[in-house]
């Protein structure tokens, strides 16, 4: 009866550990996260971490880590609740948690009792090399009684010392703990504060990172590195053949990465070989993410989505226009959209936006993402242009 009773809470203590470590990390697609979809996930964390003590940290884009913090402190109920931000390179919501760095008080602390031992030290050597009273007192003595004493001092100076007997002569006392603590330590000591890693790197990109090859596709592995794997190196590569059900494909230009949870561990790997993207097992979930719905079979004749000719006029919205306030709302944290360009000046990793005959272009210029409006006529099925969820598209190639 007590083996049945072991066996029983074990198995409720392994499905509370495996409960808490799924709400310790989410990754959250743009339209759930704009759709608030993920508003209970976010707050589930958000009370972790405040019950916890632990850290949040958001790897989002910057015009979206504000609105993800409020959704993640509202579930903490207004606890203390500490939030680290890193600037993501994809319209998506990465937050994980992690144990909170050491207090600045206690490597003070430590510090500061290394240098009052180091201090310390010279002041002893100098009580135990302090030259010893002279026999110049005894040859003045008058007396035979006062003699005595000189003599047993040059007898006493004259054997050699322990070198624990000696004390600090009463002239020189040890310096107070004062002087000791009143050195600014902390500010030698940056590590110990929690600074986002983007401000130190404002890039997000590792240099000499492991496992990623010195060809043109570098970069975009670094910056799929640092955005999706915390700046670890791959654990691989998987060929289109090898991918399985449930696996998600990141695509940065003509570079593809896999994400693979594995029990509850989140494996990263390289897709390497022939790959296309256009067949039916890939579900498109938008910002150049795609959603592996079943096998693939390389020798079998591959089944594509259709996708029909559309041809849009678009053209730069009124500045009154409910269409562009709400692209404006949704993609521009609220800011307005001031700039255009013409169809032709359109470049590969372009995201197209389209609501109507409205087009919003988002694009990467270094650490940024700018916002522009789409003037001309632009056919969407061109092979220069990728279709990567409703009404989203990305520009691969040559636009005409």
């Amino acid at each position: 009866m007590s083996h049945r009773k072991f066996i029983k809470s074990a198995l409720w203590a392994a499905l509370f550990v495996i409960g808490a470590a799924l709400a310790q990390e989410a990754a959250i697609s743009g339209t759930d996260f704009t759709g608030g979809k993920a508003d209970a996930q976010l707050g589930a964390i958000g009370k972790q971490a405040a019950a916890t003590g632990k850290t949040v940290v958001i790897t989002a884009p910057a015009y979206w880590q504000a609105k993800a913090a409020a959704k993640v402190r509202a579930g903490a109920h207004g606890k203390p609740l500490t939030i680290r931000f890193s600037n993501g390179f994809y319209e998506n919501v990465l937050v994980r948690v992690e144990a909170p760095a050491p207090k600045p008080e206690t490597a003070s602390k430590t510090v500061a009792k290394t240098k009052s031992q180091t201090k310390s030290e010279p002041k002893m050597m100098k009580a135990e090399t302090a030259p010893r009273p002279v026999s110049k007192p005894i040859a003045a003595a008058p007396s035979r009684s006062s003699a005595a004493p000189a003599a047993r001092a040059t007898v006493a100076s004259a054997s050699p010392q322990p070198p624990t007997r000696p004390a600090v002569p009463p002239s020189q006392p040890a310096p107070p703990p004062s002087r000791i603590v009143a050195v600014p330590q902390v500010s030698h000591q940056p590590q110990v504060v929690p600074i986002p890693t983007s401000a130190a790197n404002p890039t997000g990109v590792k240099s000499e990172l492991p496992g990623a090859p010195a060809a043109t596709g570098d970069a975009a592995r670094q910056r799929m590195l640092s955005a999706l794997n915390d700046g670890r190196p791959a654990a691989g590569e998987l060929r289109e053949a090898q991918l399985q059900s449930g696996d998600q494909i990141y695509s940065d230009g003509g570079t593809l990465a896999v994400v693979r949870l594995e029990g509850l561990r989140r494996s990263f790997y390289w897709l390497t070989g022939p790959v296309d993207l256009q067949r039916v097992q890939y579900s498109p979930q938008g910002n150049g993410r795609y959603l592996v719905a079943g096998s693939i079979d390389p020798k079998a004749p591959p089944a594509h989505r259709s996708e029909a000719r559309r041809v849009v006029d678009a053209h730069v919205p009124a500045a009154h226009d409910t269409t562009r306030a709400a692209l404006e709302r949704h993609y521009n944290n609220g800011q307005p959209v001031t700039n255009s360009l013409h169809v032709r000046e359109l470049q590969p990793e372009d995201r197209l936006l389209i609501d109507g005959k409205t087009i919003l272009v988002v694009r990467r210029e270094g650490n940024l993402m700018t916002r522009y409006w789409l003037e001309g006529s632009i056919d969407l099925g061109q092979p220069g242009v990728r279709k990567t969820d409703q009404n989203l598209y990305e520009v691969t190639g040559s636009v005409h």
